[in-house]
This record gives C-alpha cells, structure tokens and sequence, in this order.
C-alpha cells in the first residue's frame, strides 16, 4: 500500500475509533418513572404514557410508566421508588397534607364517578344518593375519590376490592348492590369483562379533574414540564363521560 494510501487508511480507522469512543463515554439521558393505577390494557393509559414521554423528551429525559394497583401507585410514588403519579384529583394534596407529592398544575381530564348495577332501572344523580339507603358499595382500594366520599357522607357498607374487575364481577354474581369507579377507565376495562349477569349504568355521582404529580424530588421539573404539557393537551383537558 503507497504510504499516503497508508496514512489515509489510518486516519480513517482513527476518525472512526474517535467517533466510537465519544459514542460510549456520552451520559445517558436522565429518565423519569412514573406509577399509574390505570392498567396497561385501558386504551387511557396508553394516552398518558405518550402525552408524558413527548413532554418529557421535549426536556431532554426519557420516559416510562408502570401499572401499579391504585394504592400501590400512591405508595411508590410518594417514596421515590417511581417519580411521580399518572392521575389524581385536584384537591390530592390538600387532603393529604404529608404527602411527597407536587401536583403538576395542568389539567390531564375531566370524568365523572359512576356507579355500576344489576338493576337497570336503579338511577343516582348525586353522591348523597349513595346513603340513601344501605347499599353494598365496591370500590378500588386506595381510590382517593373514594376516600373523599367516606368523610362526607356515611357509607357503612363500603367494601374495598383489588380492581374493577373484581368490583364489577362481584356487582354482576349479586354479592355488591353497587360498584363506584373512574368512568373513562371502568367503561375501558368492562369492554374486556365476562360477566355472568348484565350490569348497568347506574349513573354519575361526582365530578372529577385529574392531574398529574410528580415527586418534591424533581420540584425543579414543573414550570418547564408544565409549559411542555400545556402544548399538547386542549383547553381545559380531555373530556370523558
């Protein structure tokens, strides 16, 4: 090989050695785990983990979100095992004044509580129609709508269950008169439910907003992240039934 091939030759495997190095010494990006109570299979999920890793990404971090039973989510997220919670309501924080958690000020969606029957012709309009008489109340362990309900009004049959599934399937065998949950996901996951007796929208209860919180941690995080959310999200949030 002619010597200025030779040099060529070894500038190239030197340009390419530098290129590889800088490529494995470069920091990977910072990433941002969030907990969330909607499970994987509600379409909603999928919604917020892309809504959040476009805002994320935007800000130069990666994104990932797990599903983790309601109570669960909260837990963890307000240990620092994830960095934040998908969706709450508005008032989480004041109600729970030792929390970790940062509501991010930007509203994701407004839905309802709705109740879930075996009598078709069962109709609630309100939440004070749940005391009404001495129902058989199901709902999601750990559910801080619930929660906010049990303190207004007097609810002695409340019984708390695992999931929806288990809610809704024990409403349908006529061992619950009454099943509350999140509209948009519990509409979402009776889709995919085999019930052995139809069941009934008994009606919406309560409003809800929902947002977002992120961990004290990464307090730093929220003008930008909610400048970033801000940008892909319409006025005054999704709208659900």
């Amino acid at each position: 090989m002619p010597g200025r091939h030779r040099r060529y030759y070894h500038a190239l495997l030197l340009l390419g050695w530098l290129l590889l190095s800088s490529a494995s010494l470069a920091e990977p990006r910072p990433r941002i785990v969030f907990s969330c109570w909607v499970p994987t299979s509600v379409p909603l999920h999928q919604r917020l983990s892309r809504l959040f890793t476009e805002s994320f990404d935007a800000l130069g971090y990666d994104f990932s979100m797990h599903y983790r039973p309601n109570q669960r989510s909260l837990m963890e997220a307000n240990a620092g095992i994830s960095d934040g919670d998908c969706a709450r309501t508005r008032d989480y924080r004041e109600n729970n004044p030792d929390t970790d958690l940062i509501r991010i000020d930007v509203l994701l969606a407004r839905t309802s509580m709705e109740a879930w029957s075996r009598e078709p012709d069962l109709t609630l309009t309100t939440e004070g129609d749940l005391a009404r008489e001495p129902l058989r109340i199901g709902y999601v362990r750990g559910h801080v709508a619930v929660k906010d309900l049990m303190q207004r009004h007097s609810l002695p049959n409340l019984v708390s269950v695992t999931g929806t599934e288990h809610g809704l399937k024990m409403v349908s065998a006529g061992r619950l008169d009454l099943f509350i949950g999140t509209s948009v996901s519990t509409r979402q996951e009776l889709e995919d439910i085999d019930l052995t007796h139809p069941i009934y929208s008994a009606g919406h209860v309560m409003d809800i907003e929902g947002y977002a919180y992120l961990n004290k941690a990464h307090r730093a995080l929220l003008p930008s992240l909610e400048r970033e959310l801000r940008k892909r999200l319409p006025a005054g949030g999704w709208q659900f039934e």
